[in-house]
């Protein structure tokens, strides 16, 4: 009775399973045989194992690429292919705040340790596991290398991968400006290989800090849409705005942004470093990223909170914080100006420019005479009622004596009927336009410099 044994795996335990062997012989002297039997299944399957690839041994530290075959709670599974499988620990990936590659994805990497059933990888060579050969692996392959920085040089730092010497340039070891070099002596961090010709190695560590950050705001950037309140941190100060910081997300806060009051520069309202409440209010993805954020839809309208005051008729304390030509615009609550028109500044006598009367931080008394709280406008008049000895003109005049008053009665009495007269009414806020909201910003750059 003939017998074998076969060494498969699951799916040559299959094939076992349905292995029954023919003698020829009898076979042939089996009148209900049919001439598919007389095929030996046995040899078959021992010509088809000498095709299936087996395993092989892996040195340390070489190259390999593989598929996602599973992943468990701390390791990802990979197939090289044959009958070789890898494990990779979930955390090369979550230290460096990059997403968990999912099924199906091809991930290169570095043989760590192969001892025959099992066989671990790594996506960073260890500085003392690395030879000059797996350093050509790992510049050719672009995997990372683990460095120690030993001292401060001219232009740069001295590193060490192993027994060997590297340079890192001073502006490849960090992706903000630092002002002292020697926080970064004795640490060891992970560097990409830029340069490698004989003896010299050159090592960047920005580029390792610049995927890892980019990483990471791929992420982020997934989750922010417009009209979501964040919280972020100012980073930059600059002529027209501020930029600030969500997760690494970077975006801009125009001036007109940043208070419900008038600013000139930036750090009237926020400093460095400051954490504040913003809105998103802008994304734009293409052709390059472009993030606006306000801070004033963050909190409270000043325009709705004061809204009881501002309503015509009503009677109201402010200081003078601006003129132009045509008028004076007067403050009467935080974040809240409204412009007196030149006619109404006074009732005595005509005048060329608000500053013949007024001066900036005056405190005067104002009357509202108009209010759009959704156009964020107010119309006001210092000069209000008609005081009683020009109401003393008038009186007992009848309307056909209208006609021989003097031209500068006749302008005093259309003023005061417009006064009495105004009806306006006090508006809802309306959806605002934020589609040039980068355009206007960078407009009042340039009209500073």
């Amino acid at each position: 009775m003939l017998g074998a044994y076969v060494k498969a795996n699951n799916k040559d335990k299959s094939a076992m399973a349905k292995f029954r062997y023919i003698d020829k012989e009898e076979n042939a002297r089996d009148p209900f045989a049919s001439e598919a039997e007389e095929s030996n299944e046995f040899e078959q399957l021992l010509q088809d194992d000498k095709h299936t690839p087996t395993s092989r041994r892996y040195r340390m530290g070489e190259s390999v690429e593989g598929s996602v075959v599973s992943i468990s709670s701390e390791f990802v599974f990979i197939d090289l292919g044959g009958k070789s499988s890898a494990t990779l620990s979930i955390e090369e990936f979550t230290s460096a705040s990059q997403s968990v590659p999912k099924v199906g994805d091809t991930i290169s990497a570095f043989v760590r340790t192969d001892n025959g059933s099992e066989i671990l990888l790594t996506r960073t060579l260890r500085r003392n596991e690395v030879d000059d050969s797996l350093l050509r692996n790992a510049f050719e392959a672009k995997i990372p290398v683990e460095a120690k920085v030993e001292k401060v040089i001219k232009g740069g730092f001295e590193a060490t991968v192993g027994a060997k010497r590297c340079f890192v340039p001073l502006g490849q070891m960090d992706l903000t400006h630092f002002d002292n070099p020697e926080v970064y002596v004795g640490n060891t961090f992970k560097f990409t290989i830029t340069e490698l010709k004989g003896r010299n190695v050159v090592l960047s560590r920005k580029s390792i800090l610049r995927q890892e950050l980019d990483s990471k705001i791929s992420s982020a950037l997934e989750k922010l849409e417009v009209g979501q309140s964040h919280l972020a941190t100012i980073t930059r100060l600059v002529d027209f705005g501020a930029f600030a910081s969500i997760d690494g997300i970077e975006g801009l806060i125009p001036l007109s942004e940043m208070a419900w009051k008038r600013l000139k520069k930036a750090d009237e309202a926020v400093r460095l470093g400051e954490q504040v409440n913003v809105k998103i209010i802008k994304i734009e993805r293409t052709p390059k990223l472009k993030i606006a954020f306000t801070m004033k839809e963050a909190g409270e309208d000043p325009w709705i909170s004061n809204a009881t005051r501002l309503h015509p008729g009503a009677v109201l304390q402010g200081t003078v914080v601006r003129m132009i030509d045509s008028g004076a615009f007067v403050n009467v609550a935080d974040g809240v100006d409204g412009l007196v028109p030149i006619h109404q500044i006074t009732w005595e006598k005509r005048i060329n420019h608000p500053k013949d009367i007024l001066a900036e931080g005056q405190s005067v008394k104002v009357h509202v005479l108009a209010a759009d709280l959704g156009a964020h406008r107010l119309s006001l008049s210092i000069k209000g009622p008609m005081p009683e000895e020009l109401i003393n003109k008038f009186k007992g005049k009848k309307r056909d004596e209208f006609s021989n008053m003097s031209d500068e009665d006749k302008a005093l009495m259309k003023q005061w009927e417009e006064y009495k007269s105004n009806e306006a009414k006090v508006l809802i806020p309306t959806n605002r336009d934020d589609t040039s909201i980068f355009a206007s910003a960078f407009k009042h750059a340039k009209k500073k410099k």
